[in-house]
């Protein structure tokens, strides 16, 4: 194995472990975990274990844990860590197969066990890492599903060997670990582990005070910090005794070793027997650093903080609200350049560097209305060496070019001697100089500059390691990626999906069919003639070379779609579409816990034609480990994807505590995602993405997204942006964002860019984010980390807030970001931040976080009133360079002046309501002519629909179009000038002869009512505030995706109004029909109404009707009120009752209301 892989999968895999053989004497154990019912740690250390609702299964030994929400986490502590005499002990059980290996037991950057992927082997393996994980030791034969394995692993200083069910295997292993504060992770969710031991003999405890209360205040750590106190309490605590803390502070001299320093750790268990309303101090030396737990007013957080330069903030909290009776392991630290805290082994970091300033002031352990125990404070007082930064002089490196880079290298600790700098390169790119740099002595707080010159041949993404050495001091490694993009910039991934073969002939390739009008699962499922009726036969599955999965065309499959894929460069795996019609649909029911597609590892890899709608979660290709490669998702379209955004923000009352699908690393709604482990040479092209929480998720390595139309995404309280996260030597291009966004508590945005390391976005449009109240609303967000990166020839139009945003906030900002030759058009619409066209954050201007670097010209802006072109809010600790960018006094001088390509104008009409089974299409596609490569061309198809449409001419904007049978059809117009493309769509309702409708409110514009409102729904804003991200929920009532959609809470008259003055003719028109899905308990539901002759609310001028009770879909309600003897004269206004008397909770969501002439028929079912 690759070390380099090897040393990202320990950071990527959420679980992971190492087990040790026991000597032939055990030795106490560190930490004992039985499973039995908890996760305490038996062994009476402390080192209980905590985890998101583990399950307690049938184990080795009474019960034994599965982590389905992730692994358990225990807080790092001295014991735990790496050291010779490291023993763990535990029985594992696998409950299905694990091609892609699966971590069990991890402590990052320490040590491992783990189920080895199927192409490493697949057997168990143990790794301790000492300058590198290999090499590992391995089982002998590879575990089998549903036996129990009792596993041993061992690490002494000089052989590591690992033993399972007695059969031992070693090998030799020497070299210095270097101990980590990371957690211990354990547990897994496709298996059992119990009975987990650690020894570790050779573990060394550190710390300059250290007070265990069992029964005294002496300072265990033999340091002199005994406590003087009188009449100290003493009760049960966590480990043996506690000392209570409901009297006076007790206190503890300076010295030294107390005083703030990089380095200082405080670690200790704490517990509140009843939660305070003021802030509580559980360990402060004035001036210095305090732990506490914030008031409630203030979160009712832990919270820790370092004075710097005479400044508290920012601090760091705990993610989630502390809990009366609650055993709580607290560890903070300041290691020169962040705070740090764990709860619970959860941590959280905050930036945070500058000067402290020594004191003399005691050391106060304080009043918390609670219990302390097992006090612990390490502070070593060393020199603290770091890379603050490397610098590389481009925003974009190139292959074939010298590259500069720049380390800014730093001591914040005490003084260090002999120190070195070194870069290190992987093979592929070359250092054109030397790669030492000897630095001699640095003082304190000292800072030197060191260069290197590199050069890579061919484009790729490596990782550049600037090593520091000094004297006595552990060595300090800065890890970063350098993305050397082409000499030219077509998309390498782009190129070699377009030349992408299979070769579905070949040996052993199977061509898969699904029909899901004509199919049936007894079938063989490998002929057009013999196809499934769905995925039953198919799901679990893996595509190899060649293979194909094909759906006809014109099903609709209510499933989820689970497979892998194993294809290779030279023949590609496919799913797709077979047939002529309307593409497949994968629709499901509309429920937060539901999954359209779910793909795992795939390599080489085609995706076309698919529609994914009505879930959760959309289109979803999942990497469990890194090292795949070749993904193309093709002219697919994801809508309906909504509700996962923060916990409880969706708002939807039966959604309540409900997070999602599980076992595909996403916790977002997302239309079509890419996430997990890196895979490289990943394209999404021609995808549409609309009424979507996240129009997209994308994670990897060599990412092209090309030509993509991310639009009107209203989804309330949960869409706040599409994303790009951790992206390498990537390109965004060719692609329309138009109101990507819309509402979400922490804000939206036209896309998220989080960490990217090279990515090029070019000719793009980032337009109309409306303004919903939310923070930001702008175009693009540069929202953490991240370097390397060019804007280069796009478009921010109309924009609610700034056209680009740099935050950073808590985490550093992006470096060497280059924005050029763009338009910037009337952004900032709202006055939100700035207000600017362009913003750089910097409200708290740490220069650990606004750090951002960048040059922007050639740019051209018209702006609002009120609105500048730039602001930067940290000019003191940021660098930004501007240069020739012009200002205009109209839209149409900037226009003129950068004559862009403007993506087509597309209106596929009006909604049609005709008798005719032939309609004439007035639809329309307007274009500048431009890019000028080939004819504009026009496409008509059918979305969705109950019979065949047939278009005279489907490339003609004006057109007729024959439908099959009457029925409710989506019909989507698509205009393409050959580099920018847009669509829109049209209802069309063929009515049943003799049908006519007098009045009809369609919902098909977002956030448009057509006159009717809500009554008495019950929802209320709500917050959600205990939880690791906090967020409320607004009332859903509102109209998006072709449908009003609105909840209902706990209401017993919950109704929709329809607007005043109808003056519908009640003779001739008999029939309310309303298409809608009741997703309520309710069976009943009513209509009422009021004449111009009687405009009294009452019984006799209303109609009850039945519906189907928590509908999975919308369904047609005919409702014939010429039964009803008011049913008379002119109508004035009618509302529909969705509660009638008894309190009712849950949602509806209403596709049309009809009043027209026909005859209800019975209920019918159509989805």
């Amino acid at each position: 194995m690759n070390l380099r892989f090897l040393g990202m999968l320990a950071s990527v895999i959420a679980l992971s472990g190492c087990v040790h053989q026991l000597p032939a004497e055990p030795q106490p154990a560190v930490a004992y975990w039985t499973f039995d019912g908890d996760l305490i740690d038996r062994a009476g250390r402390g080192n209980d274990a905590n985890a998101q609702k583990p399950q307690f299964v049938a184990g080795s030994r009474g019960q034994g844990l599965k982590c389905v929400q992730g692994p358990a986490l225990v807080a790092d502590s001295a014991e735990l860590r790496l050291a010779p005499g490291l023993c763990v002990e535990c029985w594992v059980k696998l409950d299905a197969p694990l091609p892609d290996g699966q971590a069990i037991v991890v402590k990052d950057g320490e040590y491992m066990l783990r189920v080895d992927p199927t192409g490493e082997g697949g057997n168990f393996a143990f790794f301790v890492y000492l300058e590198g994980w290999e090499s590992r030791v391995r089982s002998t034969e590879s575990p089998k599903v549903g036996e129990w394995y009792h596993l041993v692993a061992r690490w002494d200083g000089n052989e590591i060997s690992l033993a399972v069910n007695g059969d031992e295997n070693r090998g030799p292993r020497t070299g210095v670990p270097a101990p980590t504060e990371q957690p211990l992770r354990l547990g897994f969710a496709d298996g059992v582990i119990d009975e987990l031991r650690i020894e570790n003999a050779g573990a060394t405890q550190s710390g300059v005070a250290h007070w265990s209360f069992d029964g005294d205040l002496r300072d265990n750590a033999g340091k002199g910090h005994d406590i003087a106190a009188e009449e100290a309490r003493f009760v049960p605590g966590r480990c043996g005794q506690a000392l209570r803390c409901d009297a006076e502070q007790v206190q503890v001299p300076s010295t030294p070793d107390l005083q703030l320093a990089p380095g200082l750790r405080i670690d200790c268990s704490v517990c509140f027997e009843q939660l305070p309303t003021d802030s509580r101090y559980i360990v402060i030396k004035d001036g210095e650093y305090q732990l506490r737990l914030n008031s409630q007013k203030e979160g009712g957080r832990f919270a820790f903080f370092v004075n710097l330069g005479g400044a508290w903030e920012p601090r760091v909290s705990s993610a989630e609200r502390v809990k009366a009776g609650v055993w709580y392991r607290l560890i903070a630290k300041w290691d020169g350049l962040a705070v740090t805290l764990d709860v619970n082994g959860e941590r959280e970091r905050s930036v945070r560097s500058g000067s402290p300033r020594p004191g003399d002031s005691p050391l106060g352990i304080g009043v918390i209305d609670g219990l302390i125990d097992e006090l612990r404070i390490e502070n070593p007082r060393l020199p603290l060496l770091r890379v603050r930064d490397v610098a590389q002089e481009r925003a974009i490196l190139r292959a074939g070019r010298p590259e500069k880079l720049t380390a800014v290298i730093q001591n914040l600790g005490t003084e260090a001697e002999a120190v070195v700098a070194r870069l290190e390169l992987p093979p592929e790119v070359k250092n054109l100089g030397s790669s030492v740099h000897e630095l001699g002595v640095m003082p304190p707080a000292d800072t030197r500059t060191v260069e290197w010159t590199v050069q890579a041949e061919h484009e790729a993404s490596v990782t550049a390691n600037v090593r520091l050495t000094a004297q006595g001091c552990t060595p300090v490694t800065t890890r970063r990626t350098l993305a050397f993009f082409p000499s030219s910039d077509q998309p390498t991934a782009l190129l070699a999906a377009s030349a992408a073969t299979s070769t579905p002939d070949g040996a052993g390739a199977v061509t898969y069919y699904v029909d899901s009008a004509a199919g049936n699962n007894a079938n063989s499922g490998m002929s057009p003639d013999t196809p499934w009726l769905d995925f039953t036969n198919i799901n679990g599955k893996t595509l190899g070379p060649g293979e194909r999965l094909l759906l006809k065309r014109g099903s609709v499959i209510n499933q989820e779609l689970n497979v892998s894929a194993c294809g290779t460069a030279e023949n590609w795996a496919q799913i797709g579409a077979y047939g002529a019609g309307a593409r497949p649909i994968i629709r499901r029911n509309w429920d937060i816990d539901e999954r359209c597609v779910l793909v795992r590892n795939p390599d080489f890899l085609r995706i076309s034609s698919l529609v994914v709608c009505y879930a959760a979660k959309g289109l979803v290709v999942y990497y469990q480990a890194g090292g795949h490669a070749g993904l193309v998702i093709d002219d697919c379209i994801a809508h309906h994807i909504e509700g996962l955004y923060r916990p409880n923000s969706h708002g939807i009352p039966e959604w309540r505590d409900r997070n999602g699908s599980v076992g595909d690393g996403l916790g977002s709604s997302a239309g079509i995602a890419i996430v997990g482990a890196h895979a490289k040479d990943l394209v999404m092209r021609n995808c549409e993405v609309f009424q979507d929480s996240w129009g997209f998720f994308v994670k990897g390595d060599a990412v092209t997204i090309d030509r993509v139309y991310c639009h009107d995404n209203y989804a309330h309280n949960t869409s706040p942006h599409p994303a790009l996260v951790s992206a390498r030597r990537s390109f965004l291009q060719n692609s329309i964002f138009d109101a990507p966004g819309w509402h979400a508590f922490a804000g939206t945005m036209g896309i998220m860019l989080c960490d990217p390391q090279g990515l090029i976005i070019r000719n793009c449009t980032f337009r109309n984010q409306p303004d919903s109240g939310s923070h930001d609303e702008g175009g693009i967000d540069f929202e953490n980390m991240g370097n390397g990166c060019l804007i280069d020839h796009c478009t921010f139009q109309n924009n609610a807030g700034a056209a680009i945003e740099v935050l950073g906030l808590q985490v550093p900002q992006p470096r060497n970001v280059e924005i050029m030759n763009s338009r910037f058009i009337k952004n900032n619409t709202a006055r939100k931040l700035g207000p600017s066209e362009i913003y750089i954050w910097g409200k708290q201007p740490n220069p650990e976080v606004c750090c951002s670097t960048g040059t922007i010209h050639d740019n051209g802006y018209v702006t609002n009133p009120g609105v500048e072109f730039f602001v930067n809010e940290a000019p003191q600790t940021t660098l930004w360079t501007l240069r020739d960018n012009t200002g205009y006094a109209t839209v149409e001088e900037l226009q003129k002046a950068m004559p862009f390509n403007d993506p087509p104008v597309v209106k596929a009409g009006p909604d049609i309501r005709a008798h005719s089974m032939t309609v004439r299409l007035a639809g329309s596609v307007i274009d500048d002519g431009k890019p000028g490569v080939g004819p504009l061309i026009v496409k008509w198809e059918v979305l969705e629909g109950p019979g065949a449409v047939t278009f005279q001419n489907d490339g003609a904007p004006e057109t007729t179009a024959e439908f099959s049978v009457p029925g409710d059809y989506l019909l989507r117009l698509v205009g393409d000038d050959g580099e920018l493309w847009l669509s829109d769509m049209v209802a069309v309702h063929i009515l049943a002869p003799g049908v006519s409708v007098a009045k009809a409110w369609e919902f098909n514009a977002p956030l448009d009512k057509e006159g009717w409102t809500e009554v008495n729904p019950g929802t209320r804003v709500q917050e959600w505030l205990d939880q690791k991200w906090p967020c409320k929920s607004d009332p859903v009532k509102y109209v998006a995706g072709g449908y009003y959609i609105l909840a209902i809470e706990g209401s017993p008259d919950a109704h929709l109004l329809s607007p005043d003055n109808l003056g519908v003719d009640l003779t001739a028109n008999r029939t309310i029909k309303v298409r809608f899905q009741n997703h309520t308990p309710t069976t009943r539901m009513r209509c009422r109404f009021i004449t111009d002759a009687d405009a009294v609310w009452d019984d006799v001028k209303s109609k009850d009707f039945d519906v189907v009770a928590n509908d999975n879909a919308p369904r047609d309600y005919a409702v014939d009120m010429s039964t009803v003897p008011a049913w008379t004269g002119r109508l004035r206004q009618f509302r529909l009752d969705l509660a009638t008397g008894e309190p009712l909770t849950g949602t509806c969501r209403v596709d049309y209301i009809w009043i027209d002439s026909s005859k209800a028929p019975p209920v019918e079912a159509r989805p």
